[in-house]
């Protein structure tokens, strides 16, 4: 057993050592001197802390700044300085983009795939989920919400169509794979839920792993807090403004409570 159990809750390994981010601990170390250089005009003592804080954190967990992974490789980027870092992973809003890139069976094949198996039904005017599916899928979110980061990201590796290794950075999901990807939290949590609830559906795992997004589209509750979702728009519900997103106005389903984005409506 370590002599420091603390500084052992503290330690992220899989951020530090071998696995640290150079453009990550540059920005940082960037950030920590802005910090430290600001305290100073007020007081040096503070400042000297406030830095030694800041170097310690970064010493053990790679980032101070919480999502620095996913911003810090595209802002060293256009810097004359080679960090050895790989192009940066793209963000993503389907599980199943973690693929080679090659287009899959066509939507509508899996949309009838679904009909058959009896997970989407059709009344001759609309299609609505099956009671006992969502039932199913809804329960897994929910485990998946309240479950620790090592079941979490083994539940979505396992989900995933194909071998990766998930990490977690606050409210994303790093896929690691053939082609590294991010993807909202929310997503994995309902994408990797709907995956799991459909192997009791007699379909194969390649179509499971497609299907989970457009079944997005019937969700009724937030995969992250678990409170009622609706029709919205960015703008509506995120504050977004032509700034921000390309189409501010874009048609999506969201939680009423926490405001998280669903799915983005076709």
């Amino acid at each position: 057993m370590s002599q420091f159990p603390l500084l052992d809750r503290l330690r992220r390994p899989e951020y530090t050592g071998e696995n640290r981010c150079r453009p990550c601990t540059a920005v940082n170390l960037g950030i920590i001197a802005v910090v430290g250089a600001v305290i100073a005009v007020w007081s040096a003592v503070a400042a000297v802390l406030a830095v030694a804080v800041g170097l310690a954190v970064l010493a053990l967990r790679g980032y101070v700044v919480p999502g620095t992974p996913r911003f810090a490789p595209r802002l060293v980027e256009p810097l004359p300085l080679d960090f050895g870092h790989s192009e940066p992973p793209r963000e993503t809003d389907a599980l199943s983009d973690v693929g080679d890139g090659t287009d899959g069976p066509d939507p509508g094949a899996i949309l009838e795939s679904l009909v058959a198996a009896g997970v989407i039904q059709d009344d001759g005017e609309q299609l609505f989920l099956n009671d006992a599916f969502r039932e199913a899928w809804t329960d897994r979110m929910a485990t998946l919400r309240s479950a620790d980061e090592s079941e979490l990201l083994t539940r979505v590796e396992d989900a995933s169509p194909v071998d990766v290794e998930a990490q977690l950075h606050d409210d994303h999901v790093l896929l690691a794979g053939g082609q590294d990807v991010w993807l909202r939290r929310a997503v994995a949590i309902a994408e990797t839920a709907a995956v799991e609830a459909l192997e009791d559906w007699e379909l194969s795992p390649d179509v499971r792993a497609l299907a989970a997004r457009p079944l997005r589209n019937f969700l009724r509750t937030c995969p992250v807090c678990g409170g009622p979702v609706r029709e919205s728009t960015r703008k509506n519900c995120c504050g977004g403004t032509s700034s921000v997103y390309e189409n501010p106005e874009q048609p999506v389903l969201a939680c009423e409570d926490c405001e998280t984005v669903v799915i983005e409506l076709d």
